[in-house]
């Protein structure tokens, strides 16, 4: 009776554990998300451009496109936008190529980008689902992964207005993560959306969003995550906004260097 109860135990706790939800820091907005065998990267391979945030470097980028472990066997490729602190086409490019399996979802401006200047863009096609900007919310389910994708505008106001950012819900394993790119914080926006209705497990946000009045309360009103993860922190990140991002959400972390790891 002893080695039985020994062996459920140990069964039970394999099995828990199998579906437990890893998130690990690649760099700047760049994460991998891993439960129960799926797996999703996002905003993650780029190389420096903006030497004021962190960036994979060489070895890295090589090992995620080579698909190393754990970067073998990726299910979804997302990416909320173009810019080069977050994406380079001929990387996400070489990285579609070499993983067959791995589709990416992202905006008709970012699969026109990989296209256009990665050189084999044309054999990869089939890899590529580029969504037209507009309002709605669109979902998908590739590989057992369900995506809410949505548009938001790029943080700058109308300066960057020509920027396609894409937020992602993304559902693994009946966990709901959610990640915003570079969103404007637009409450408008964020009330049309109703976030808070689908039922967010974990939030990657801005970390400004954490230190700002009008952050806080999207983050209070219009998600209602149940865990909140700061991410885009700079090199140089200031203490002030850490201490501020503490007062605000005493729970939440933000991360802060490359290969940090949080389970959920």
């Amino acid at each position: 009776m002893r080695n039985f109860l020994f062996c459920f135990l140990t069964i039970l706790t394999v099995s828990l554990s199998g579906q437990n939800l890893g998130i690990t820091y690649i760099a700047n907005e760049g994460v991998l998300i891993e439960s129960a065998g799926k797996k999703v990267i996002i905003d993650a391979l780029f190389d420096k451009y903006y030497d004021d945030y962190l960036h994979p470097d060489e070895a890295l980028l090589e090992k995620m496109i080579s698909g190393e472990a754990p970067y073998d066997d990726v299910d979804l490729l997302l990416s909320t936008h173009i810019h080069r602190d977050h994406f380079a086409p001929t990387m996400t490019g070489r990285f579609l190529k070499a993983h067959p399996e791995t589709k990416l979802i992202s905006s008709a401006q970012l699969a026109k980008s990989v296209t256009d200047d990665y050189a084999e863009g044309k054999t990869i096609g089939k890899q590529l689902e580029g969504i037209v900007r507009d309002t709605r919310k669109h979902e998908r389910e590739v590989n057992g992964i369900k995506v809410t994708a949505f548009f938001i505008y790029h943080a700058g106001g109308s300066r960057t207005r020509n920027i396609e950012n894409m937020g992602y819900l993304v559902e693994v394993n009946g966990k709901k993560i959610l990640h915003l790119g570079d969103s404007d914080m637009n409450p408008d926006r964020f009330r049309e959306l109703d976030l808070k209705s689908l039922g967010v497990d974990i939030a990657m946000v801005p970390y400004w969003y954490m230190a700002d009045e009008t952050g806080v309360s999207i983050i209070k009103d219009f998600i209602k995550p149940k865990d909140l993860v700061g991410i885009h922190f700079p090199k140089a990140g200031s203490p002030m906004a850490l201490e501020e991002i503490a007062k605000n959400f005493p729970k939440a972390r933000v991360f802060q260097k490359v290969f940090e790891k949080s389970q959920f």
